[in-house]
C-alpha cells in the first residue's frame, strides 16, 4: 500500500495594524521641534532667507525712497513754488541798432516780483572795451558795481548808463549785467544774468575817396580824401589810412603826414567839420590799365584801430607814349643779396608811339633809410653815366640813342654795381633802387615830364661764412690725432674735423652743417662745440651741429669731432677720404631768407694743418 506526503501551503501572517497613539508618537519623534510641539501641517510656508540679503534689500528700497524725496524737493523747488514765484525782474532798455561813435543811453531795470523782501541786492556790469562809459545814474559804489541793498516787495529801481561805441563798422557788441541778491527767507545766494546785444551799422564818420577816371603814366594825378563829422557832438582821435597800389609815388600831401608815418592823425572833429587830404602823385612807368586805390577811417582807442569806413576807387592808367622797365639780376621785384654780390641792372625802353622823342634822360637812384648805400663805385661798371653821389645820370649826351628815338625804337642800359665784401658800422643792410624817365620833347613839342618806376628794395643777407678742416696735429703742433701719421695699412690713426661759422650782420636761426662719413671712416663718438649741439646717425652716417639761434654777439662759433681711419691696402698711396662734401644752411632773421652753402670733402691731405699738410698718403 503505498502512500503519498501532502504538504499544506503556508499562510499570509497578517500585517498588524498601528494604532493611533502609535502613529501620532512616529510623526512626532519626525516633525516635532526642540519643544516638543508639532508644526500646523495644515498651512504651507516659504522658508526664510538670510538676515544679510534682507538687510540688503531693506537698505536698497530705503535709498530710493530717499532719492524720489530728494527728486521731487528738487523739481519743487526749481519748478514749483520757488519758479512760479520768482522774486527778481530784470530788464535793459535802449537801441538795438546804433552808430559807431554817436552816444547813446541804456536803462537797466529791476523790479522785486514776489512777495518778500530780497536783501544783499548787488550789480556788476561787464562792458566790452569798445564801450566808453560818460556817465551813470547813480554812481557806482566800486568799478562799475552798484549795492544796491535790501529791495521790498513788488519795488523797483533803475541804473542808467550813458556813453559811446566806437567800434568796427560792422560789428556786434553786448552789455551785460550781473545780479546778486538773497530772498529774505532762504539762506543761499541767487544770481540774475541779463545781455542787451547792439548792432552797429553805422558810423557818425563820413568818408569819400576821389580821383581821376583815367591817367598817364608820369603825369600828376590828384587823390582827394574828405572825412566829415556828422553828429551833432565833437569827436576824437582820428586815423586816416591810404591804400594805394605800389605803381603810385606820392609826391606832395596836403597837409603832411607826421615824419615816418604813412597816415594822417587828425585829433578832433567838431560838429558838422570836415578836413579834405589832397594828395599828389602819378602812376610809375609799370603801371598799366585799371588800378585801384582806396582810404579807410577810424577810431584809434589806446592802439587799436576800428575801422568806420573804406572808400575805394578805380583809374584806368593808359600806356604812355614811352615805356621801360628796370631789371635787377633777372627780376623785376624786390629781393635779396648777399656782401660781395654784383647787381646786374638793365634799363630797357621802347618809343610805343608814332611820333620821334628827342632828348631823352634816366636817373638812377640809390637810397637807403638810414646809413650809406653799401655799393663798390670803385669798381662798378656804370656804362657812361655821369655821377653825382648815389645818383647815376643818363642822357643824350653820353648815350646815342637818347638824344633821338625813332617811332619803335629800342634800347637798352646795361650796368654792374657790385654789393661791398664787408659792410662798415655806416653801410646800410637795405637801399631803394629807383629809375626816372625824364622826356623833354616829342613831335617837335618841348615839355618836360618825368615817368618815375616803382623801386626795387635790395636787402642784404648776414655776412655768414663757414669753413671746414681736418687736423692731425693742433695750431702749437701738440698731437690731437692718434696712430701712425702718415696713416699706415692696416693701422689705425685718428684725427679731428673742425666746423667754423662766423657772422656780424644779423642775427641767424636754425644753422646747421651736415655731412656724411665714407664707409672706411668711423665715428669714435668724440666731439665738442662752442654753441650748438653735435649729433650722429649710425644709421644714415650723417654728423650734424644744429644752433637753434646765432646772435651777432658771437660773431664765431665752432665745433669738432673726431674720426679713425685703418687703410687698407686699396688706399696705400692715395689720400683718403674723412668726409663728403658738408651742407650749410641758415634762416636771416631779418630777412627771412635762406642762406644755403656748400663745403669741399675733406681727406687727409690736410692742408690746414702746418705740422702735417701733404703727409697724408697712405704708407705701406
Amino acid at each position: 500500500m503505498s502512500s503519498s506526503t501532502h504538504k499544506t501551503p503556508k499562510r499570509k501572517r497578517p500585517t498588524k495594524r498601528k494604532s493611533a497613539r502609535e502613529m501620532k508618537q512616529q510623526l512626532r519623534s519626525i516633525y516635532a521641534g526642540k519643544n516638543g510641539a508639532l508644526p500646523d501641517l495644515s498651512k504651507l510656508q516659504s522658508r526664510s532667507g538670510s538676515a544679510v540679503t534682507s538687510f540688503l534689500l531693506k537698505l536698497i528700497g530705503g535709498l530710493f525712497v530717499l532719492s524720489l524725496v530728494a527728486w521731487g524737493g528738487f523739481f519743487l523747488f526749481t519748478q514749483g513754488i520757488f519758479q512760479e514765484q520768482e522774486t527778481l525782474s530784470v530788464t535793459v532798455e535802449g537801441p538795438d541798432t546804433i552808430k559807431s561813435g554817436e552816444e547813446v543811453e541804456f536803462i537797466i531795470r529791476y523790479e522785486n516780483t514776489g512777495d518778500v523782501p530780497i536783501a544783499a541786492l548787488t550789480m556788476k556790469l561787464n562792458l566790452p572795451e569798445t564801450f566808453h562809459l560818460y556817465d551813470t545814474l547813480p554812481q557806482p559804489d566800486g568799478e562799475q558795481e552798484w549795492i544796491i541793498g535790501s529791495l521790498n516787495p513788488k519795488s523797483d529801481g533803475a541804473i542808467t548808463l550813458s556813453g559811446v561805441f566806437l567800434a568796427d563798422v560792422p560789428s556786434t557788441q553786448r552789455i551785460q549785467s550781473l545780479f546778486t541778491y538773497k530772498p529774505a527767507n532762504f539762506s543761499s545766494e541767487f544770481q540774475d544774468i541779463t545781455t542787451h546785444k547792439v548792432t552797429i551799422e553805422d558810423s557818425v564818420i563820413a568818408l569819400s575817396f576821389s580821383g581821376p577816371e583815367k591817367a598817364l603814366a608820369g603825369d600828376t594825378s590828384e587823390l582827394i580824401i574828405n572825412v566829415q563829422n556828422t553828429s551833432k557832438e565833437p569827436i576824437y582821435n582820428l586815423r586816416v589810412l591810404p591804400s594805394l597800389t605800389e605803381n603810385f609815388t606820392v609826391q606832395t600831401a596836403e597837409p603832411e603826414q607826421d615824419d615816418g608815418q604813412t597816415y594822417w592823425t587828425i585829433d578832433q572833429l567838431l560838429e558838422g567839420e570836415l578836413v579834405a587830404i589832397t594828395i599828389q602823385g602819378s602812376f610809375t612807368s609799370s603801371a598799366s590799365g585799371e588800378q585801384t586805390l582806396a582810404a579807410s577811417v577810424g577810431f584809434v582807442s589806446e592802439d587799436l584801430y576800428y575801422t568806420q569806413s573804406t572808400q575805394e576807387f578805380t583809374t584806368d592808367v593808359l600806356g604812355g607814349s614811352v615805356s621801360y622797365s628796370v631789371i635787377v639780376n633777372g627780376s623785376t621785384e624786390s629781393q635779396t643779396a648777399k656782401t660781395g654780390d654784383n647787381l646786374r641792372v638793365s634799363i630797357d625802353f621802347e618809343n610805343g608811339s608814332g611820333d620821334t622823342m628827342k632828348d631823352l634822360g634816366f636817373d638812377l637812384a640809390l637810397s637807403t633809410e638810414n646809413g650809406d648805400v653799401p655799393i663798390d663805385f670803385d669798381i662798378a661798371n656804370i656804362s657812361g653815366a655821369e655821377q653825382s653821389g648815389n645818383t647815376l645820370t643818363w642822357s643824350g649826351a653820353t648815350t646815342d640813342n637818347l638824344a633821338e628815338l625813332p617811332p619803335e625804337g629800342k634800347g637798352v642800359i646795361d650796368l654792374t654795381l657790385p654789393i661791398k665784401d664787408i659792410l662798415s658800422e655806416s653801410d646800410a643792410d637795405q637801399f631803394d633802387l629807383t629809375v626816372t624817365l625824364t622826356l623833354a620833347q616829342i613831335s617837335g613839342v618841348s615839355g618836360t615830364r618825368t615817368i618815375e618806376s616803382t623801386p626795387i628794395r635790395i636787402s642784404i643777407n648776414s655776412d655768414v661764412q663757414a669753413s671746414s678742416h681736418a687736423r692731425y696735429f693742433a695750431e702749437s703742433g701738440a698731437e690731437i690725432g692718434s696712430g701712425p701719421w702718415p696713416p699706415e695699412v692696416g693701422e689705425t690713426s685718428t684725427l679731428r674735423v673742425y666746423w667754423n661759422v662766423s657772422n656780424s650782420l644779423h642775427a641767424l636761426k636754425d644753422v646747421q652743417l651736415s655731412t656724411t662719413l665714407p664707409q672706411d671712416v668711423t665715428w669714435t663718438d668724440i666731439s665738442d662745440t662752442t654753441i650748438g649741439t653735435v649729433s650722429y646717425s649710425a644709421t644714415t652716417r650723417q654728423v650734424t651741429w644744429s644752433v637753434p639761434k646765432l646772435i651777432t654777439d658771437i660773431q664765431s662759433a665752432g665745433a669738432w669731432f673726431e674720426v679713425a681711419i685703418n687703410p687698407s691696402t686699396q688706399d696705400a698711396g692715395r689720400f683718403m677720404k674723412l668726409t663728403n662734401t658738408t651742407s650749410v644752411k641758415a634762416t636771416d632773421v631779418v630777412t627771412g631768407e635762406s642762406i644755403t652753402d656748400t663745403l669741399d670733402i675733406l681727406t687727409t691731405e690736410l692742408p690746414h694743418d702746418n705740422f702735417a699738410a701733404g703727409q697724408g698718403v697712405v704708407v705701406e
